[in-house]
């Protein structure tokens, strides 16, 4: 996978930790933080710049120095203070997901939980919250090890967790609108972690939360999970992946030094029809960005209208469902051909010095959603 970037106007806060630990492996299973000693390094990045007292006095000063022997023709602005405020934006999501498990591996139904199990993989939609998580493989062989499980359980709490926005006789519900995902993230882990206790499980999974409020997209991003926000039909954001070596993941787990506050998080300000791509690796591992892109270029082409009359076009009907369906079966397709010319992971294991051909068998979890305008209801959950 290509290194992640931010491009546009984000505000971005990032959090990472990294570790020296030269740990490889080119099998597809990703390894266990056990027995890890990590060197945290703490990064923040911020693009606003507060006045030196210099500059502030220079301003002040140049400000007074007024020629009084020139009239003033500079008319003073015209306030009209019965004019309504601009509304802020509010969007919400349509969304569609696909997941294809790795062969061999068999795709669990259970309805007691809220979040939909791909192999090892899963994840969660509502109309303003995505999230998905990628068990960890490398626990095949431990005593009580259930990645599939671990992850399923981290996000169904998350679900839960949006979910008490919505309920009246919940604390959270006057919260709404601070909806803050590595919270959320970290209340999911800890819940998670109570169950695993008490049921003997052992596990760990990446994790990727997006929530949704007004017209900013929040993301909290831990691991090699992706997500990536398209516009006009180029990228405007697209997350990094975090790892402590060569297909060694940031990932929570049952003893795991990650935490939820290690996520790398994000605030991205989004518009009607923006375009949103949230996967696990296995999405990310077999097809490039431009790759990605190609694909929703072309279902937005058959879904816009051409414009007239000095008016733009128009996206109409699109169908985030097939878009998902198409993304998922491409990256399929790479990940069971070894003689495939090119892959991001065949190149990223290269990089290491290490031989590698074709993609990278791994289950697939994509969610797709598209950014429209929400409609007046005092039910949250519409």
């Amino acid at each position: 996978m290509a290194a992640f970037k931010a491009v546009g106007t984000t505000t971005t806060t990032i959090t990472a930790s990294v570790s020296a630990a030269a740990m490889r492996s080119v099998t597809g299973r990703r390894l266990l933080p056990l027995a890890l000693l990590m060197k945290q390094q703490h990064t923040h990045r911020s693009f606003s710049t507060t006045p030196s007292s210099t500059s502030l006095a220079t301003a002040t000063q140049s400000s007074y120095n007024y020629d009084y022997s020139q009239p003033i023709t500079k008319s003073l602005p015209i306030y009209d203070f019965f004019s309504q405020p601009k509304p802020k934006p509010s969007f919400n999501f349509a969304y569609g997901a696909a997941g294809i498990a790795k062969r061999g591996r068999q795709t669990q139904s259970n309805e007691c939980y809220q979040s939909i199990q791909v192999g090892e993989d899963a994840y969660f939609y509502r109309s303003d919250a995505l999230g998905v998580a990628d068990g960890v493989g490398g626990w095949i062989g431990t005593a009580g090890a259930n990645a599939a499980l671990y992850s399923r359980k981290l996000m169904h709490h998350a679900f839960l967790e949006m979910e008490r926005f919505d309920n009246i006789e919940d604390p959270l519900f006057c919260m709404h609108e601070k909806a803050n995902p590595v919270e959320v993230l970290q209340h999911s882990y800890e819940a998670c972690l109570r169950e695993a206790k008490q049921e003997g499980i052992v596990g760990s999974s990446t994790a990727c939360l997006a929530v949704l409020r007004g017209d900013e997209l929040r993301v909290a991003n831990l691991g090699d999970c992706g997500i990536s926000v398209i516009r006009n039909n180029g990228y405007v954001f697209r997350s990094e992946e975090q790892q402590h070596s060569f297909n060694y993941p940031y990932q929570l787990g049952t003893q795991s030094r990650d935490r939820p506050n290690h996520a790398q998080t994000f605030n991205v300000n989004v518009e009607r029809n923006d375009i949103i791509i949230m996967g696990s690796d296995g999405l990310f591992d077999n097809l490039f960005d431009k790759e990605i892109l190609t694909i929703v270029q072309s279902h937005v082409a058959a879904h816009t209208l051409p414009g007239s009359d000095g008016r733009s076009p128009r996206l109409l009907n699109f169908n985030p469902q097939a878009l998902a369906d198409a993304l998922a079966s491409e990256a399929q397709a790479v990940s069971e051909n070894q003689r495939h010319l090119d892959s991001p992971f065949q190149r990223k294991a290269m990089n290491e010095g290490l031989y590698y051909q074709g993609g990278k068998a791994d289950d697939i979890s994509v969610l797709v959603a598209i950014v429209r305008d929400s409609e007046d209801s005092p039910d949250r959950r519409l």
